[in-house]
């Protein structure tokens, strides 16, 4: 009977060898985990035009993917963000069709002063037109004051 290894002191194991105990041990397979995996994706879509633009754009850049130069773009670069306020836009609008009414005023005071001229001769058109003068004269600086209220509102409001 054969007694080794219990001389050895052990119960019932036998000794092993490095090459049988490297043979035991589990062989990892696959590629090594990356230490900050990019599991988040996010999509968005291009018209043919900005697509080439969008290419062009990656090919100057010179990095390695799509991916990476796109978040290169959007993470390190200064972004602007535009708020539209369209409450602002209309009045803007609707102060700029002031302005055609001015002219449309000048134009029919031009107008009406050549047919007083030709009806009742210089004098007499001064006369009837010193009537509408000094409102005309409001009105003109009332104009100025459209204009400059509403180049303010563009820049304070819509250029930001």
């Amino acid at each position: 009977m054969n007694m080794k290894h219990v001389e050895a002191g052990k119960s019932g194991e036998r000794e092993t060898t490095f090459a049988e105990a490297k043979a035991g041990q589990k062989k990892k397979r696959g590629r090594r985990p990356k230490a900050g995996p990019q599991k988040f994706r996010d999509m968005f879509r291009l018209n043919d035009k900005d697509h080439k633009r969008f290419l062009q754009m990656f090919e100057r850049s010179g990095k390695p993917s799509y991916s990476a130069f796109i978040a290169d773009c959007i993470l390190n670069k200064p972004m602007k963000v535009t708020e539209i306020n369209k409450s602002v836009i209309d009045f803007v609008m609707l102060l700029s069709s002031f302005f055609a009414q001015f002219r449309a005023v000048k134009t029919n005071f031009n107008q009406m002063y050549g047919a007083l001229v030709r009806n009742f001769g210089e004098q007499k058109a001064l006369e009837m037109i010193q009537i509408v003068a000094q409102a005309t004269r409001e009105f003109g600086i009332l104009k100025r004051d459209f204009e400059e209220y509403v180049t303010k509102l563009k820049e304070k409001c819509l250029l930001k």
